[in-house]
């Protein structure tokens, strides 16, 4: 069977500062019944501020690069430096999954794992569906001044979706402000709003942003 014949598989990119909720949402695609059969990668580079350890997502220590079936259907590996491999180590499984899902820590820059569909043959089955920025909103002002450089704004402008979470713990204000600000920074992206990390999956999956 010819690559060219083999269904394309959706990748959707993840991103967000330490504390916007990402590990709070993949723990939920992870083990709450929805009906989707989703392959995440959890990235996990160095040992600085920027990771948010697996153990988090009850994954263990000992489980890097392994690709792990969960009790819903999903699959997840945790990675310490290549995505590229454990992309590949994947598709081993193909027919397993319908989506992929790769995390990024609150530091890494979307756009260069973005790039590594289109160099890297192995993988031309696979494209880039979307990226996903998650904020989180009760500290986006503390955030956007303390973030180093301008990665904070490099997230939210290459987002194809902004989830806005945590709004339970704004008011109306906050919420119109954070939101504008958004928009000033990109203007064409969607904005979905959530509290603890409740995302409708069909709003950041399966959603030809490219």
């Amino acid at each position: 069977e010819d690559v060219d014949d083999k269904p394309s598989i959706p990748v959707t990119i993840i991103t967000g500062y330490l504390g916007s909720g990402k590990t709070t949402l993949l723990s939920y695609i992870l083990t709450e019944q929805h009906g989707k059969k989703i392959a995440v990668i959890v990235n996990e580079f160095g040992e600085g501020e920027g990771t948010e350890q697996p153990g988090a997502l009850g994954l263990g220590d000992d489980k890097y690069e392994e690709w792990l079936e969960m009790n819903n259907g999903c699959l997840c590996c945790s990675v310490k430096s290549d995505t590229v491999m454990a992309l590949e180590k994947l598709m081993e499984k193909a027919g397993k999954f319908d989506y992929i899902l790769i995390e990024t820590t609150g530091l890494a820059d979307p756009g260069n794992i973005g790039q590594t569909f289109w160099v890297d043959e192995g993988l031309s089955q696979l494209y880039l569906d979307g990226i996903v920025t998650m904020v989180d909103t009760h500290n986006f002002a503390r955030t956007k001044q303390h973030s180093r450089g301008s990665e904070f704004g490099r997230q939210i402008a290459l987002a194809d979706v902004v989830i806005l979470n945590k709004m339970d713990l704004v008011d109306q204000m906050t919420r119109d402000q954070v939101s504008d600000d958004i928009r000033s920074m990109n203007s064409a992206c969607r904005i979905q709003f959530t509290d603890h990390s409740r995302v409708n999956l069909d709003g950041i999956l399966g959603i030809q942003a490219y």
